[in-house]
């Protein structure tokens, strides 16, 4: 039996490019994202297209690429040799809404497994121009209140303590019910809340983030509010 080998996607469109060098002269600076573990940019998404790239096993005869996210999940297979497959996240300029979606390539030879390769990347609506912003943190309530599945960042250079850590966990908390732990191999990254027809229901969260080998954490408590208009009658 084969061991199975787990490798990553090169994902051409997460490195980012400031300006064109002229010909000859004095080239401008480049954005070059070198950590993958620490920096979400290799894991965000910046165009609807998003070109993925592998080298085909030797001797594979077929693959599977899976594409699960919390909104849609797609398979595609390749019975023949394939190096690339370009993905298109959504259909407009501008995604209607956020997700996180884990990519899994399984390479086969005939019925023997032979490699598979994963990454996840994250689709942001910020990462696409303008956006609404609510600067007013403790006056506003959208801040505390939550309704469709959310896509939570999070990175240890949130705070000076923890930019060495190697790992972080995620806890999610309904006040009168369901607990969620997410443990993380990074310490940088995006993870994804699926709150529709995942069983979490309404009311109040609390969410906790943590890094190894650090004492504090991030907090949040966060509201999910029953659907449609509620009417009070006396």
């Amino acid at each position: 039996m084969k061991r199975k080998h787990v490798g990553t996607f090169l994902l051409s469109a997460v490195v980012v490019f400031i300006g064109m060098g002229v010909y000859g002269g004095s080239s401008a600076p480049v954005l070059i994202d070198a950590c993958p573990r620490l920096n979400k940019g290799w894991e965000t998404v910046f165009t609807n297209e998003v070109p993925l790239r592998w080298s085909w096993t030797t001797h594979a005869t077929r693959a599977q690429l899976s594409v699960a996210g919390m909104n849609e999940t797609f398979v595609t297979n390749f019975t023949e040799v394939t190096s690339n497959f370009l993905w298109r996240a959504f259909t407009a300029d501008v995604p209607a809404a956020e997700d996180v979606y884990d990519l899994t390539l399984t390479v086969y030879e005939n019925d023997t497994l032979a490699e598979a390769l994963t990454a996840r990347v994250a689709v942001v609506i910020g990462a696409f121009g303008a956006v609404k912003v609510d600067a007013d943190a403790v006056g506003s309530k959208t801040w505390s209140r939550i309704k469709e599945n959310a896509v939570l960042p999070y990175d240890a250079a949130f705070a000076d303590a923890t930019t060495n850590a190697a790992s972080s966990q995620l806890v999610i908390v309904k006040q009168d019910g369901a607990v969620q732990t997410n443990l993380f191999s990074d310490a940088s990254g995006y993870a994804a809340w699926k709150l529709r027809k995942s069983g979490w229901g309404y009311g109040v969260f609390d969410l906790s983030l943590s890094f190894e080998g650090a004492t504090n954490e991030w907090t949040a408590e966060l509201t999910r509010l029953l659907d449609g208009t509620a009417i009070s009658v006396r």
